[in-house]
């Protein structure tokens, strides 16, 4: 156990970037912190970091390393926690920005008052890559795909529209079809991307446009449309409010972008963890009233 408490160091000094950092993270000595460094280096034959008065940088032998050594303490710390049974622990989670301000946020929460023996590493993101990628119990988004060895648990419907602003429109006039879209200026996110899809009675239609913005983050994207910047395709739930004071409006009403949901996205690796079964049920449970 030591060496792995000694892994445990070497991760935590090179993610705060100093063993006095370190050290006070342990509630020991950053004497006790080089020691065990020390000692991992003695156990890896490599040295781990540059030392110096002014920083502490990782060697390439201890860049190579790190990501191995992280991994080895999530499993470790993952088999200890499902062995117990209990709701406890670390939980990390990656979630979209936008969707998390006006929505999930006070479920997390909430999570958290019912569960006092967890604690939770939230990180706010917009990545639609494989979440097997990241150290991360579950991730929760609206990536249209799934990759192999994760699990998908749907939570709520996530409806798109395209929208423009009252002034956008009166200065440069509203689309009647999908085809007409590519003429006039477009805000584009990770999400939807440079080419659009719209289905109606009259059939599905997909365009590729030319963006004058691109952009990861959904509030950003509704701030661009709402000054008259272009037109985009956000979701229905971040416009509400500018729709019932009229200065955004829909764009090709009769066109609607395929629906998407939201959904938590799990590792086949993580799927027994209970802190984070608990937490797929508790957002299940309070999600299905915001549908």
């Amino acid at each position: 156990m030591d060496n792995l408490l000694n892994v445990r160091t070497f991760v935590a000094a090179a993610r705060l970037g100093s063993f006095a950092a370190a050290a006070r993270s342990f509630s020991i000595s950053p004497s006790v912190v080089s020691k065990r460094i020390g000692q991992l280096e003695h156990e890896f034959r490599v040295p781990l970091f540059h030392r110096s008065t002014r920083d502490l940088r990782l060697t390439d032998e201890g860049t190579r390393l790190l990501p191995r050594c992280m991994k080895l303490v999530a499993e470790y710390d993952d088999m200890r926690d499902a062995s117990r049974d209990e709701i406890s622990g670390l939980l990390r989670v990656e979630a979209p920005g936008s969707v998390t301000a006006m929505i999930l946020g006070p479920i997390f929460c909430d999570f958290l008052t019912q569960y006092p023996a967890v604690d939770l590493d939230l990180r706010l993101t917009d990545r639609l890559d494989n979440p097997l990628a990241r150290s991360c119990d579950l991730t929760v988004g609206a990536r249209p795909s799934t990759h192999e060895n994760i699990r998908d648990y749907p939570l709520m419907p996530y409806p798109c529209a395209a929208y423009a602003s009252r002034a956008y429109v009166e200065q440069h006039g509203c689309p009647d079809h999908p085809r007409e879209v590519v003429q006039h200026r477009c805000l584009v996110s990770l999400l939807h991307g440079k080419t659009w899809h719209f289905y109606s009675d009259e059939g599905d239609f997909g365009i590729t446009v030319k963006p004058r913005l691109a952009v990861n983050d959904t509030i950003v994207l509704r701030e661009s449309v709402r000054r008259g910047l272009g037109i985009a395709v956000l979701p229905s739930f971040l416009v509400e409010d500018d729709l019932a004071a009229g200065t955004l409006h829909a764009v090709l009403p009769r066109y609607r972008p395929p629906p998407m949901w939201i959904k938590a996205q799990v590792s086949t690796q993580k799927a027994a963890k209970p802190s984070v079964i608990a937490l797929l049920d508790f957002l299940r449970s309070r999600l299905t009233s915001v549908e």
